[in-house]
């Protein structure tokens, strides 16, 4: 028996223990080792397929892969990459490292120990683009290991700790120069733009943090590019491409939320909704470039007398608003009121023509007359409308009395619609007689409606509703060719009277061929034109003299007579007068009817006639009721009259009771 002394039991129980302690340590050391190079591998990795599928996007976005195809060229020789391959939707290589696959061959797929296969699809939104993949190789790593399993342990206990303390040097440093990449790629996907990285070193590292600096800024100008579009785009949607101004959208949006902070601090707002008076006169008379012009000069003065305000916009066509946030006390939405109406009132310029504008303002409080913005727009152009009832360029706060106005208005103006049709409207005709022999010498049309659902409605009440509404134009027509058919029939039964007259709406002269119309009914009713009259309005007259003159002179040379209505009304100029192509004036009511007093209407009457005598025109004296209007117009050298004194509107039936309708012997 071999006896072992103390001293190397000792020994060999040390070297045993040192054994225990040291292999387990050794293997750890090594296990961790490996797992670290591989974890820190497979970070560099995933962060190279983030960055190549970022431009694998451009690329088959794009469908120019020349710049990638540049990119991935290098990596042909590394080391630690055997092939990328760039595949469309089709399947088809666009871009690889490998030249072979390029000729159209299906890309080769390879799996192994050694060899790692990594693919990324490649979408835009939820449209896949295609998929890109790369061959990472790890042939490196495995003889690594193989050449530590071989070494002594001694060396090994060595090499491990050096390669521990190495690879931790070597670890930390590539760990985070790969982690910045990973943070900055995260942040640009969060939608930061502009993020870049810090560029240490030659490396591959370094080449992708280069690239990724690259694709930084080309994404953030593309982005810069894509806000200012969208910012043209928004103030497009929410601005009159015409004036500038705040649109209809931007004004519910604005609207809205001042209510709501109106709310909340308990104070009241304005609401101004007001239309230029007369303005289709202007698009009519001069056309919608010269329109266009005007709107923008308003919208100009708005803006700088009303800078201090809310908000000022433009809903459409004429019509603007303009919002007053704070308001104490309700003058102070009637003193912006006025001070538009004062704006409008300077003659205003455009395309070498001066216009002198007026408005219809419509005012209305929160929450007096509404908690929407709604209703207090629905408000604000009632109110608007009885403005324009009161005689126009004027302003008038909303009430609720208004409401029941408007809806009567409104359901006057539907009934209207069908009342033609329906032979809900007629004509009566009223005698013009001549003053010296009392002999009728012409009537006047005048239409009259009753309504199943109204009664007799006045001329006064539905004809502005049929001007505004543009039914003038369907009822004129039929007027027209009521009273020539009327006129027709009065001859074939042996009538003397000699001529009918219509009245013409300024509108059915602006917006249509007027001389055909009557050319046209003449012609279908079998009337000679000497038989009827048409009678104009000074007013229309006054809007635009060269266009009437010019109207005139073609309905004239058809053979009708043309007589001007209620002359005296309109603040006539006698400057245009003898140009015009007329055969009779005839002096408004208002005048007549102050005969025998001594106010400046009457005194104006009888200057009508005196010019009328010396223009060679004949003068019909209108509304004469009282023998003495009769008595003094024929002193003044009037010839005819028409009024109550003689006869009221008639039917064809009553009018042939008449003695001019009787048959000649």
């Amino acid at each position: 028996m071999i006896t072992v002394s103390l001293k190397y039991r000792i020994a060999l129980v040390v070297f045993i223990l040192q054994i225990a302690i040291f292999t387990p340590l050794l293997w750890f050391t090594f296990a961790a080792y490996r797992d670290s190079d591989l974890k820190q591998l497979e970070t560099r990795e995933d962060v190279f397929m983030g960055l190549v599928s970022q431009l694998g996007r451009k690329a088959l976005l794009t469908a120019e892969p020349t710049d990638f195809q540049l990119f991935i060229a290098p990596f042909s020789t590394a080391p630690h990459i055997k092939r990328i391959i760039l595949l469309n939707q089709s399947g088809i290589v666009v871009a690889s490292t490998v030249p072979a696959d390029l000729g159209g061959l299906p890309p080769v797929h390879v799996h192994g120990r050694d060899i790692v296969c990594k693919t990324s699809e490649i979408a835009n939104d939820a449209e896949k683009l295609g998929s890109i993949s790369v061959h990472f190789s790890r042939i490196e790593m495995e003889q690594n290991v193989k050449a530590l399993l071989l070494r002594g342990v001694p060396l090994a206990v060595v090499g491990v700790i050096l390669s521990a303390l190495i690879g931790l040097g070597l670890g930390s440093l590539l760990t985070r120069r790969l982690k910045q990449l990973e943070q900055a790629t995260r942040r640009m996907s969060e939608g930061e733009m502009g993020v870049t990285v810090e560029i240490s070193g030659n490396d591959e590292v370094a080449h992708l943090a280069q690239v990724f600096n690259e694709m930084s800024g080309s994404l953030l100008s593309q982005f810069e590019e894509l806000q200012e579009v969208q910012q043209e785009l928004s103030f497009q949607a929410q601005h009159d491409p015409l004036t500038g101004l705040p649109n209809r959208l931007l004004f519910d949006l604005r609207c809205s939320q001042a209510i709501a902070t109106a709310q909340q601090h308990q104070h009241a707002l304005a609401l101004l909704f007001f239309d230029l008076d007369h303005f289709k006169n202007i698009n009519d008379s001069y056309g919608h470039q010269v329109g266009d012009c005007v709107l923008r000069a308003v919208a100009a003065r708005l803006t700088l007398v009303l800078k201090d305000h809310s908000l000022i916009a433009r809903l459409g066509g004429d019509e603007f608003c303009v919002l007053i946030e704070k308001v104490e006390q309700q003058q102070e939405a009637a003193a912006v009121a006025q001070s538009i109406l004062d704006m409008l009132s300077v003659p205003l310029d455009c395309e070498q023509q001066e216009f002198f504008l007026s408005a219809s303002i419509g005012i209305c409080l929160y929450p007096r007359d509404g908690e929407d913005e709604v209703r207090l727009l629905r408000n604000a152009d009632t109110a608007m409308y009885r403005a324009k009832t009161a005689g126009r360029g004027g302003y008038r706060f909303y009430s609720h009395e208004q409401t029941s106005s408007v809806q009567e208005r409104t359901s006057l103006e539907q009934r209207l619609r069908k009342a033609i049709e329906r032979g809900e409207l007629r004509l009566n005709y009223q005698p013009q007689v001549c003053l010296t022999t009392g002999d009728v010498l012409g009537v006047e049309a005048l239409a009259r409606w009753t309504s199943p659902e109204f009664g007799l409605v006045t001329p006064e009440k539905f004809i502005p509703i049929a001007e505004e509404s543009g039914l003038i134009q369907s009822m004129g027509e039929w007027i027209l060719e009521d009273a020539c058919c009327q006129m027709q029939q009065w001859r074939a039964s042996g009538s003397r009277i000699p001529r009918v007259a219509v009245n013409l709406s300024a509108l059915q002269i602006q917006r249509g061929d007027i001389t055909a119309l009557v050319r046209r009914t003449l012609d279908s009713t079998g009337l000679p034109a000497n038989c009827l009259e048409l009678e104009i309005t000074e007013g229309y007259i006054l809007q635009d003299a060269d266009r009437a003159v010019e109207v005139l002179k073609q309905l004239r040379d058809l053979g009708v007579s043309i007589a001007i209505d209620d002359f005296g009304t309109g603040f006539s100029s006698l400057s245009y007068l003898h140009r015009l192509p007329i055969d009779r004036l005839k002096i408004d009511k208002s005048f007549v009817q102050e005969i025998g007093s001594a106010s400046r209407a009457a005194q104006v009457a009888q200057a009508v006639v005196s010019l009328g005598k010396t223009l060679g025109l004949s003068i019909i004296g209108e509304g004469v009721e009282q023998a003495h209007h009769a008595d003094a117009l024929r002193e003044w050298g009037c010839h005819e009259a028409q009024g109550f004194l003689y006869a009221p509107a008639l039917t064809p039936d009553q009018l042939q009771l008449l003695a001019p309708f009787k048959r000649k012997p």
